[in-house]
């Protein structure tokens, strides 16, 4: 006859290797389920994409509080934005097509600093490919229309040229929140 004290050191044995599976699942799975989705490094990104595509008030949302105490979202967004509607359409486009790749981050307690390259279309290249030898017909009635459908023609066939940036941002964390740090106030 088997003793209930191994019945119950066997059972605790089954437990722990339960809870060992189900916890080495959850760190496997967890970027899977979005977990870490608040890093330096994707919050820059964000902030990057918002910004680029002129949503300026999520942009404001990713600038830490010093940053904030030294412009208001107003000031901000009219500072920033892109008031034609054809350069803010444009806009939203060539960010669709901008690729980012963090190069290195390095975080200290309650800062980081992440390196990044940003690859973008080459909007020089592009004006002078779509424009050089464009003279367009003397009767065109909308030269703003046609200028507008030639670019997003452009834009959207796959094949632009493009320029890579790098830059290097400094994000503070703010009660357990990333936030990047523009400086405003030494810019002043």
């Amino acid at each position: 006859m088997t003793s209930p004290i191994f019945i119950l050191a066997s059972k605790k044995k089954f437990f722990l290797r339960k809870l060992t599976t189900i916890i080495l699942v959850l760190l496997i799975t967890s970027p899977v389920f979005g977990f870490g989705k608040h890093t330096p490094d994707r919050i820059l990104i964000k902030y990057l994409k918002s910004l680029y595509s002129n949503n300026l008030k999520e942009t404001y949302s990713y600038i830490s509080k010093a940053d904030k105490n030294t412009i208001s979202k107003n000031e901000f967004i009219k500072q920033n934005s892109l008031d034609d509607p054809f350069t803010q359409e444009i806009a939203k486009t060539v960010s669709s097509l901008r690729k980012y790749k963090v190069n290195e981050t390095i975080i200290n307690e309650d800062s980081a600093t992440v390196n990044i390259t940003v690859t973008s279309p080459d909007m020089s290249k592009v004006m002078g490919e779509i424009f050089g030898p464009f003279h367009g017909p003397k009767s065109m009635k909308n030269p703003q229309e046609a200028t507008r459908y030639m670019l997003k023609q452009y834009l959207k066939k796959g094949n632009v040229p493009m320029v890579k940036e790098r830059g290097t941002f400094t994000l503070v964390n703010e009660e357990g929140r990333w936030k990047v740090l523009l400086n405003l106030e030494s810019k002043l």
